[in-house]
């Protein structure tokens, strides 16, 4: 369900939507009090509700997600240690469909902010919780997989990054510039 294809930047993973996800390092970010993750993504049509571009954490109770389809339609990034009605969350408007879209979350100091293309799309300045939360390691991290059993993403995705720290909208900017 997951192969190699021509992506923004030079080859990227192709998403089936049917199974194929990237399976990520064990404790990624694991202990992490700051981070941000990156990736230019191309959704294939409308995404299914509840997909995921990642989704590292513990299982349902503690974990950190961007989904491109909450069950309002809206680009969510949630990150929660007590379960999904304990989220803290970030919407923004859906992504576009079949187009290179660069999406970006950043988190130091208790604020996470999500940006599209180089651009911040929303924020939350009262974020408490943070993967260090989530107890003594991070048991999975994926690209187009969910903690919960929900679809698999269809999509391609390229150039995805995590840092241990926040990047400033200059720095994701930068990236989301290509260069």
């Amino acid at each position: 369900g997951a192969a190699w294809t021509q992506g923004l930047l030079g080859g990227a993973v192709a998403l089936s939507g049917d199974g194929g996800h990237v399976a990520l390092a064990e404790d990624l970010l694991a202990g992490a009090s700051a981070y941000s993750v990156a990736t230019w993504i191309r959704l294939d049509g409308q995404p299914a509700s509840w997909t995921r571009v990642f989704d590292f954490g513990t299982g349902v109770t503690a974990n950190m997600f961007l989904t491109p389809r909450s069950d309002s339609g809206s680009l969510r990034f949630a990150i929660t240690a007590g379960g999904g009605g304990a989220e803290q969350r970030i919407s923004a408007d859906p992504l576009p469909a079949d187009r290179w879209v660069h999406v970006a979350v950043t988190y130091g100091g208790g604020t996470a902010v999500l940006y599209v293309d180089g651009v911040e799309a929303g924020r939350n300045a009262a974020v408490t919780v943070e993967p260090r939360h989530f107890g003594n390691h991070i048991r999975a991290a994926y690209i187009g997989r969910s903690q919960y059993a929900d679809p698999y993403l269809k999509a391609a995705v390229d150039d995805f990054r995590v840092y241990g720290k926040a990047l400033s909208q200059a720095e994701v900017s930068a990236l989301a510039q290509g260069t």
